[in-house]
């Protein structure tokens, strides 16, 4: 079979968000063509898998998720990144991920179509088993989605279910089902894709997602195994250079990726640069990193700031975890072959709060992951990084993190934490505790869209998402050398508000609760 390229198909066009009551109803959509004049060929299947693909997951989305935590901010409010991080999200401005795409149901309509339709097709069973696999991954992930920022949603397996409106499925009922379907997946996935089907997800990608909710859930036992079975496959390696396994002119070679969203230039492109790029460089400078983070990483020994005698307050970002220059620009920082002033008042002078954002962002620090230096302008718009949803990484830790909460397995937990660290250049670890897991969780993954869920099964929002979110010190940097003289206070990015009755849940959108009688809302809203 031809690759299967994410390409534009007129087979599947999004409509945006509408009332997934309305796209159940329908029985031909206008925006897809019906069996009858599609289903014919093996070209059609090969279309119909590409549509599957396009829209997953959003790259733009995973690297914005972070702004709905104390790591980021973002100030472009259409995302509803910010209004969630603020606490202003509400039913009538709920639009989390592109423009709404997490609570639509048109990606599942396109899972359920394709399983569905392609029963009827001749074609050999191991690779028609493979494929509806692929699309029940993708069905699958799109479900964890839901189920992690809505809680109960419609569970919906058939494009015409019933002529009743749909209802809520209990969220317990939802993870059971993802839970299954990757499991019985992850046995028909192959353990690699030939050349031809590369970025297609494996059964590394099922095992790696299973363990990733299996760890959300608490099922400890589970998600060692799982998280293991990923490990062992033995096709999976840590990327040698952190700073480099985000740059695309090595996505060729990267054997860290798990499960990763494909871009095309002049096809299926991402505007990521575009987005995040400082003003000087062509981008918006749209995220703001927080100074609660930065002050997360480390020092080189291996200790908090806060225990670590050798730690400078005026020289913040020397002997830090590597790791710490490699994701986040900061003022004083070499960044595209220039110093990154960001505190120097560019426009209007210090009464324009938001005068940081020509050299920097709002916070005068910015995330540095998949912007590698040999962005061309034409690119801002264009790019074709492959944007990271699942990598190894993430299951050594979540290994760790299984291994200190159920209190087995600690040697090897630890041994597996520390392969983390000793690839960025960080000390070694000497005792395994959850303190050390969720400090390395949050470094390790800054910006990668999982800080959310880790709040939330940790309950930190009261401590951590509450308050003024705050970005760099302020002060003056030398232009020339890069020295920054610091002042005392902090730039205060926004202030925020956290609700615990909403449980961490988004709200449903008031749109969906208008048409369908049955859809109700959630708490706190």
């Amino acid at each position: 079979m031809k690759r299967f390229k994410y390409i534009f198909s007129m087979l599947f066009i999004s409509l945006g968000m509408v009332s997934c009551t309305e796209k159940y109803l329908d029985a031909v959509p206008n925006d897809q063509l019906s069996g009858a004049t599609f289903w014919k060929t093996e070209s059609d299947i090969n279309m119909a898998l590409a549509g599957a693909y396009r829209g997953w997951d959003n790259g733009m989305d995973v690297v914005m998720r972070d702004a709905m935590t104390d790591n980021d901010y973002s100030w472009l409010t259409v995302t509803g990144y910010q209004q969630v991080g603020n606490g202003t999200v509400n039913p009538q401005n709920v639009t989390i991920g592109n423009g709404g795409r997490v609570f639509s149901y048109t990606q599942i309509r396109k899972y359920n179509s394709f399983l569905e339709n392609i029963e009827g097709m001749t074609i050999d069973a191991a690779l028609k088993d493979k494929l509806k696999s692929e699309v029940r991954f993708l069905r699958a992930y799109d479900y964890f989605l839901k189920a992690m920022f809505f809680g109960d949603m419609p569970l919906i397996t058939k494009t015409n279910p019933s002529t009743e409106l749909p209802s809520r499925t209990p969220v317990a009922q939802i993870h059971t089902f993802i839970l299954d379907e990757l499991d019985k997946i992850s046995k028909i996935l192959p353990v690699q894709n030939n050349i031809t089907a590369k970025g297609h997800v494996t059964r590394g990608s099922a095992l790696a997602l299973k363990a990733r909710l299996e760890l959300y859930l608490g099922k400890y036992a589970d998600a060692m195994a799982s998280s293991k079975a990923v490990i062992d496959m033995g096709v999976y390696e840590l990327y040698p250079n952190y700073e480099q396994l985000f740059y695309r002119q090595n996505k060729a070679n990267n054997k860290e990726a798990i499960a990763e969203i494909q871009h095309i230039q002049n096809d299926y492109a991402t505007s990521i640069p575009w987005q995040r790029l400082p003003a000087w460089k062509g981008g918006y400078s749209e995220n703001a990193v927080s100074r609660s983070i930065v002050e997360e990483y480390e020092t080189i020994n291996g200790l908090k700031i806060s225990q670590d005698p050798a730690y400078d307050p005026n020289k913040p970002f020397a002997n830090r975890d590597p790791r710490l220059a490699m994701s986040i620009a900061y003022p004083g920082s070499t960044w595209f072959g220039r110093i990154y002033t960001a505190l120097d008042p560019q426009f209007g002078g210090s009464s324009n709060p938001d005068y940081y954002l020509n050299d920097g962002s709002k916070a005068a620090q910015m995330s540095k992951k998949y912007l590698d230096p040999g962005i061309q302008n034409a690119e801002r718009q264009n790019f074709d990084a492959p944007i990271m949803v699942i990598r190894l990484a993430e299951m050594y830790l979540t290994y760790a993190e299984a291994a200190v909460e159920s209190g087995q397995n600690l040697v090897l937990g630890l041994e597996y934490l520390n392969k983390v660290r000793t690839r960025a250049g960080q000390i070694n670890a000497t005792v395994l505790t959850r303190e050390l897991v969720r400090r390395e969780r949050r470094v390790e993954l800054a910006f990668e869209g999982l800080r959310y869920f880790d709040i939330k099964r940790w309950d930190l929002g009261p401590t951590v998402m509450n308050g003024p979110f705050y970005g760099s010190r302020l002060g003056t940097v030398n232009q020339t050398t890069g020295d920054v003289t610091w002042g005392t206070n902090y730039i205060l990015v926004e202030n925020r508000t956290f609700y615990p009755l909403r449980k961490y849940l988004l709200p449903i959108p008031q749109s969906e609760i208008d048409v369908n009688k049955n859809m109700t809302q959630n708490p706190g809203y």
